[in-house]
């Protein structure tokens, strides 16, 4: 009974340490700058907001896509 605790455990352990992991996605360089400053705590400066992927809306644009 023991073991199959442990085995749980070690599965649990690493699907979360696989699921907070960095993201694998490519992403382009300014997105890319988006997010080290994100995570490193700063604050992205974007007239327009940004948008789910973390680039900088234009003028006019919502961030919705149609």
């Amino acid at each position: 009974m023991k073991r199959v605790i442990n085995v749980v455990i070690i599965v649990l352990s690493v699907m979360q340490i696989t699921a907070c992991s960095r993201p694998s996605v490519p992403i382009n360089e300014r997105e890319r700058e988006n997010y080290e400053k994100i995570v490193a705590g700063g604050i992205i400066e974007c007239p327009y907001g940004l948008d789910a992927n973390g680039s900088c809306l234009k003028e006019g644009e919502d961030g919705i896509w149609r």
